[in-house]
C-alpha cells in the first residue's frame, strides 16, 4: 500500500525518478521532503504493532520487511505480510486501517516537535473557552496529520487506469474506507490534558492540550475493529457504486468499521513452529493454532533469582529458584 524509502536526500529528481510513486506522492515528496522519513518511521510502527496485535493468531503479520522499500508494487505487496494474504480480505482491512493510523501519528508527532520545516504544532488561541479551559500554546498538530496521511496513502487508491477500474474497483473502495476508519479512530481518541495553576494547590486555572494516544492504544482500537469486520459487496445506487453489507437486511456500513469483500482462509500452513499455550479457550490455545493438526510440548528448567535481601551495606543477596 505505501511507497517508502530511506535516506536523507529528498529532492526533485529522486522524487520525480522513483518510479512507484503515484504523482500525488511525489508532489507530496517536493513539497514536504522532510516529512516523507516520518512516513517511513509510522509504516515502521504500524508494521510492529501488526506482529503485537497478531501475534498469537494464525496470520501474524510476520513476513520479510524490507529495510529501506515499501512499494506500491502488488507483486511485492504479499510477501511483506505472508503469500496467503488475499488482498479482500479481513487482514487486508486492518492493515490498511492501522497502516493510515501510522502515518498520522508519525507526521503529527514529527510537527508537534517544531523541528521540521514542512509543519509544525497546533497552535491554538490561548483564551479561556466556555468549559473554563486555557489551551496550551502548542498542541498536538492532528489535522495536518490526518491531512497528509490521505493525500499520500489514498492517492494509490485513486492513480486510476481503465485496466483497474475494471478489475479492482471495489478493493480500492474497500482500501480508501479503511483507510479513513483508521485516520477517523485517531481523531475520536484525542486526549485532553489538563495542568491545575493556582496559589497554595487552588485549581484556580486550567491549561489544557490535545495529545495523541500511544499507538498501542490505538492498535487495540482497531483490533476489536477487525474481530466485527462487516463483509461487503459493491452495489449500484443509481449511477453509484457503494460498499453495502453482503448479508440482506443488514444496517448500512458505517465509517468507523472495517469492511471486507472476500473470506480470510484459514492459514494453517503458516503455523508451522510457531509457538501456542496449552491453555484452551484463550488466544493462542495449541487446539486453535494448530487446526486440530496435533503440537508438540517441551519442558525446560528456568532459573531464576528469588528470596532477594538487602544488607546494609551494599549489597543484595538471593537464592536460585526453579
Amino acid at each position: 500500500k505505501l511507497a517508502l524509502v530511506s535516506g536523507d536526500i529528498y529532492n526533485r529528481k529522486f522524487c520525480n525518478n522513483y518510479r512507484f510513486w503515484t504523482d500525488t506522492q511525489r508532489k507530496l515528496c517536493i513539497n514536504y521532503g522532510d516529512l516523507i522519513p516520518k512516513v517511513s518511521v509510522g509504516a515502521r510502527i504500524a508494521y510492529d504493532e501488526c506482529i503485537h496485535q497478531f501475534r498469537w493468531r494464525r496470520w501474524n503479520c510476520s513476513a520479510h520487511a524490507p529495510n529501506s522499500l515499501w512499494t506500491t508494487d502488488s507483486k511485492n505487496y504479499p510477501s511483506l505480510f505472508g503469500n496467503r494474504l488475499i488482498m479482500e480480505s479481513k487482514e487486508a482491512a486492518f492493515i490498511s486501517a492501522l497502516f493510515s493510523a501510522g502515518v498520522v501519528y508519525s507526521v503529527t508527532k514529527a510537527c508537534s516537535s517544531n523541528q521540521l520545516q514542512s509543519c509544525s504544532c497546533d497552535v491554538r488561541d490561548t483564551k479561556d473557552d466556555s468549559r473554563g479551559y486555557r489551551w496550551h500554546r502548542c498542541n498536538d498538530n492532528v489535522n495536518f496529520g490526518v491531512t497528509f496521511s490521505k493525500q499520500f496513502i489514498d492517492s494509490v487508491e485513486l492513480n486510476w487506469s481503465l485496466e483497474r477500474m475494471y478489475s479492482s474497483h471495489a478493493r480500492s473502495l474497500m482500501n480508501l474506507h479503511n483507510n479513513d476508519v483508521g485516520r477517523k479512530t485517531i481523531e475520536s481518541n484525542m486526549k485532553l490534558k489538563c495542568a491545575c495553576h493556582g496559589v497554595s494547590g487552588a485549581c484556580t486555572s486550567r491549561i489544557c492540550s490535545r495529545e495523541i494516544p500511544d499507538f498501542r492504544f490505538i492498535g487495540n482500537v482497531l483490533k476489536r475493529k477487525f474481530d466485527a469486520a462487516i463483509k461487503v459487496k459493491l452495489k449500484y445506487i443509481s449511477t453509484r457504486q457503494v460498499l453495502m453489507p453482503a448479508m440482506k437486511y443488514s444496517p448500512p456500513v458505517t465509517n468507523t468499521q472495517l469492511v471486507y469483500l472476500k473470506n480470510s482462509p484459514l492459514y494453517c500452513s503458516s503455523v508451522t513452529g510457531r509457538r501456542c499455550r496449552q491453555k484452551k479457550g484463550e488466544s493462542g490455545s495449541c487446539n486453535a493454532m494448530c487446526c486440530g493438526r496435533g503440537y508438540r510440548t517441551k519442558e525446560r528448567t528456568v532459573v531464576k533469582n528469588c528470596n532477594c535481601q538487602f544488607i546494609w551495606c551494599c549489597r543484595i543477596t538471593c537464592q536460585k529458584c526453579t
